[in-house]
């Protein structure tokens, strides 16, 4: 029989196609909902969201390769993994512009009220009932990166045409970007306190999670505002909302949330100072393209009898 090859990403994440090109070295069937009676027989699973943990390896006697779709991959456990001889591989090279582009999106949105525009153009605008409100200039402003790998560089490469002051904290230096892109490195504390416009990127580790809480939002500027493209854990929801509520920072414009979906009833919605959008930072039909591929390029590989491509850098050294 061949090897048994589980897909819960789903078909426009990882078309048939794709699937088709496995075909010739395994039998791969797209699940979804609990499927974790079908992985029994399983030797490959590109997953999305869903957590890999101890519960659903014990499912799984026969796993060797769990392929994340995506490039943050802290639903799964990859010490759990390593101890099973099951290689984790991710996608950290082909959606970092993706993310970017939103990233600055989110940004632009804020400043220029761009949701609330759009409303108000559709409902108000041709009542001739009153005027719109002004938004903020970008120029002139200090852009703080919190997090310079892959994602916040190509952040800071599309900040180039504004005019702006760049700094940024990272665990490493950054040479190479301080040198093409003008990104100072500063303090965390710094960083806080100066930043006009603070943009997470960074991976959701437990030294990250809740990172921006109440003491950092207490730091921050009044007119400051927080873009978050990175993991909805990397700040303390609850009290950003009561920050955002009190008016004790200016505004926030989020991709990404605590638990997801965040829950329709949730204080932060009903913000007027808060630009959000659902977790698709990724979400181009160019850059899910490239995701699926690497996925297929490290699942084929594995089934190949070789090692795969993209392993987690917890994994670089290992062989199994």
């Amino acid at each position: 029989m061949k090897p048994k090859v589980l897909v819960s990403a789903g078909k426009i994440n990882f078309p048939e196609d794709l699937a088709e090109s496995l075909s010739p070295l395994a039998d791969v069937a797209y699940v979804q909902g609990d499927y974790t009676g079908q992985l029994r027989d399983a030797t490959a699973v590109i997953v999305s969201m869903e957590k890999v943990n101890e519960a659903y390896l014990a499912k799984a006697p026969k796993l060797r390769i769990v392929a994340r779709f995506g490039v943050g991959y802290d639903t799964v456990d990859v010490d759990a993994c390593t101890k099973r001889n099951v290689h984790v591989t991710y996608t950290p090279d082909v959606l970092s512009a993706a993310v970017a582009d939103l990233t600055w999106a989110l940004i632009l949105g804020f400043m220029r009220r761009i949701p609330e525009a759009d409303r108000f153009t559709r409902e108000e605008w041709g009542r001739k009932s009153g005027g719109f409100p002004f938004g903020w200039d970008v120029k002139g402003k200090t852009l703080g990166f919190l997090g310079l790998g892959r994602i916040g560089t190509e952040a800071a490469k599309r900040a180039q045409g504004f005019d702006l002051k760049l700094i940024y904290r990272d665990i490493v230096p950054k040479p190479e970007q301080e040198r093409l892109y003008g990104v100072k490195p500063v303090s965390f504390e710094e960083l806080l306190r100066t930043s006009d416009i603070l943009s997470i990127h960074v991976p959701l580790l437990p030294s990250t999670r809740h990172i921006i809480g109440r003491r950092e939002l207490a730091m921050m500027k009044k007119t400051a505002i927080i873009i978050n493209t990175s993991r909805g854990p990397v700040i303390d929801q609850d009290a950003l909302a009561e920050a955002l509520a009190e008016k004790r920072i200016a505004g926030a414009a989020l991709d990404v949330f605590e638990a997801e979906p965040i829950p329709l009833d949730h204080p932060l919605l009903k913000l007027d100072n808060v630009v959000v959008t659902p977790h698709i930072a990724s979400a181009t039909w160019e850059t899910r393209r490239r995701m699926a591929e690497r996925c297929a390029e490290s699942v084929k590989t594995l089934l190949e009898g070789k090692r795969p491509p993209f392993t987690v850098p917890e994994q670089e050294n290992i062989s199994f």
